[in-house]
């Protein structure tokens, strides 16, 4: 009996640092843009971009827009871990939260005949929200990394165009401890983070047929804890994505995209000594594919969108594989005149075996996400 409960407590505590490393991470290998119309068509979006998010996807798709917009996106995510381990108890780790995700404006100018678009924009790259509320604490973290990106695009030729951004990285982590019991101290603790990175896009535009590709360098993420008494820098290697759409019809867009994260380059650097240790993480390459259809209503335009995309981790299972979760999206929008209103919805699944006690259970991370943007238009 005694055995038994000591081969309960090391899977409970084994399952407890996984449900912690997969939820209150400062930083997200699967980092990609924003509104609920791109995040709709799984993030298959390198290839479209066309609206005001373009900074987030694909600079160079900036020139696509005609009149300025503003965007404004907000994301509604619920976390709930699921396992079969006897006796334990996943309800403490469930949590949900909303905020703001992205806004920016975008402004058309003019370059003798080709078209030139600046535009700015705020972004929440990285969400580091998690909650445990436990009968003995209660843990919460808040923040992530924060993007403010100023862009430019410029159309070189009808069917060639370049985009750049500037991506200036700013956060931190709060991580708040409650003890219950009264037997331990409560605190808070607080990590700053901050970077500097650059997005580089083309967009060859051939009418149906439209291919885009983006590169972002890469950067030395330092984070710092909040009385300054020591810092590291988390070095972030390049990412290279790829992404194509077809338009057979005036109503119908298909879309797919492919990123290269060769996070096995990955190293952390104490700043004070210079030292390096390599992170020991494995290369993450993401899938993305998706669809909008265009459903004509009178006036307005409702467009309906579905997507998949992987979600690779960096790290491996008990079996060696490396942990690699699904994305299934869908979504809905209104166009009306100058205003575009867009809801899309992700459910993110990340599933695995682990042994302990001689024993196999399973494990699921699951996420549910709600994306709400508005796209408006100016001028004529």
């Amino acid at each position: 009996m005694k055995l038994k409960l000591v081969i309960l407590l090391v899977i409970i505590l084994s399952l407890t640092q996984i449900v912690f490393s997969q939820s209150i991470s400062f930083f997200n290998p699967n980092t990609i843009g924003a509104g609920a119309r791109a995040r709709g068509m799984g993030g298959a979006f390198i290839g479209v971009a066309d609206d005001a998010t373009a900074a987030s996807w694909n600079p160079a798709g900036l020139v696509r827009l005609e009149t300025a917009e503003a965007s404004v996106v907000g994301l509604f995510e619920s976390y709930t871990p699921e396992t079969d381990v006897p006796d334990f108890d996943a309800d403490p780790y469930k949590s949900s939260h909303f905020g703001l995700n992205f806004i920016s404006v975008a402004i058309p100018l003019s370059l003798g005949e080709r078209n030139l678009v600046a535009a700015v924009a705020y972004q929440k790259v990285t969400d580091a929200y998690s909650k445990y509320d436990g009968d003995n604490a209660l843990q919460e973290t808040t923040g992530g990394i924060n993007a403010i990106t100023p862009s430019i695009g410029i159309q070189l030729t009808n069917s060639i165009s370049l985009g750049a951004s500037v991506n200036i990285l700013t956060g931190a982590e709060n991580l708040s401890y409650e003890d219950k019991t009264g037997y331990y101290q409560s605190y808070d603790y607080t990590t700053d983070l901050s970077g500097t990175n650059f997005s580089i896009g083309g967009l060859f535009d051939f009418n149906q047929f439209r291919l885009g590709v983006v590169f972002k360098t890469p950067f030395g993420l330092k984070i710092e804890d909040s009385d300054r008494s020591w810092d590291l820098t988390f070095n972030i290697p390049q990412m290279l994505g790829f992404g194509a759409s077809f338009a057979p019809t005036e109503q119908l867009t298909i879309a797919a995209d492919y990123e290269m994260r060769k996070y096995s380059d990955a190293e952390y650097e104490a700043n004070e000594t210079g030292e390096t240790m390599s992170a020991d993480w494995l290369d993450v390459n993401q899938v993305r594919v998706g669809a909008e259809y265009l459903l004509m209503t009178g006036e307005n335009v409702l467009p309906l969108r579905v997507g998949f995309a992987t979600t690779p981790l960096p790290f491996e299972d008990d079996n060696g594989d490396q942990l690699v979760g699904s994305n299934i999206t869908a979504g809905i929008g209104i166009i009306m005149g100058a205003i575009n209103l867009d809801l899309g919805m992700e459910y993110n699944s990340y599933s695995y075996e682990f042994t302990g006690g001689g024993e196999t259970y399973n494990y699921s991370d699951n996420y549910l996400r709600f994306i709400i943007s508005g796209v408006f238009h100016f001028g004529q």
